[in-house]
């Protein structure tokens, strides 16, 4: 198992080598300007080579990945045109959502999957065996942005004023406020420190800092705002767990002591 771990470690190198070489080069290609683009069309030439001096657009492409591929490996990936930030404290910042969105897909996943897994293995060429599978198949064949658009059309649109609303974008409600714990503890520290991007971190999962604070609002809020991404992207996980968990328990259910034991 290590063995295999490792193995799979070592060719994802090269996959995300190749990857990182092939969206550069489109981003590269692709028609448009990003001077204009970022600038307006009103941008004069002068202020366009003075961009594309300042992001290193200037050089043929060739070079500009291989200084790209050596600030990646230093941790640097180089500062967004379109934010005109560094792209690492962007995505640090963007971190939190991602967590939070990944961990409640994973569970619902997990916790939906492995009992309809288990439940056809176990009422095996039934009907409920055949309205499991079939919905495991469309849930790893189906897209998801699509079935996001449509969760966000039937939840927030057709069932609107009604007590089965959910929102369809952002992390909390307009007005509602996610206290930082640390805050609410009376705790300060200095904002160049590392304890102080430790707990701003901590406090930006919204979910997990409104346990902390004991805000049921913010909570509750946040929960509502996390469902429908959730499900759009526990789909092709839950249909795959779902799955295998149904080919191993028929595995073990032909095992000889099991049809010993229901001798």
């Amino acid at each position: 198992m290590i063995a295999y771990t490792i193995r799979r470690l070592l060719l994802a190198i090269p996959v995300m080598f190749g990857i990182l070489v092939v969206t550069f080069t489109l981003s590269r290609l692709i028609p448009g300007d990003p001077c204009k683009a970022m600038l307006g069309e009103k941008a004069t030439a002068e202020v366009c080579e003075r961009f594309r001096a300042q992001y290193g657009l200037d050089k043929p492409i060739p070079v500009q990945l291989g200084i790209y591929m050596g600030n990646v490996l230093k941790g640097d990936f180089g500062m967004s045109i379109r934010f005109s930030r560094p792209v690492t404290i962007i995505l640090i910042e963007r971190l939190p959502t991602t967590i939070e969105l990944g961990l409640t897909s994973l569970m619902i996943a997990v916790l939906v999957g492995i009992p309809a897994g288990i439940l056809s293995a176990i009422k095996r060429n039934s009907i409920i065996d055949v309205i499991t599978m079939v919905g495991a198949n469309i849930g790893v064949s189906m897209p998801v942005y699509w079935l996001g658009l449509i969760l966000a059309y039937v939840f927030a649109l057709l069932l609107k004023d009604t007590p089965f609303w959910l929102p369809p974008t952002g992390r909390l409600s307009a007005g509602v406020v996610s206290i930082p714990f640390y805050q609410v503890w009376g705790w300060e520290f200095p904002k160049e420190s590392l304890r102080y991007h430790i707990v701003e971190f901590i406090s930006n999962l919204y979910i997990l800092n409104s346990l902390i604070t004991r805000d049921w609002a913010v909570l509750k809020d946040a929960v509502q705002h996390l469902i429908l991404p959730s499900v759009a992207l526990s789909t092709i996980p839950l249909a795959i767990i779902a799955r295998m968990t149904r080919s191993s328990m028929l595995e073990v259910l032909k095992q000889d002591y099991i049809r010993a034991a229901r001798a």
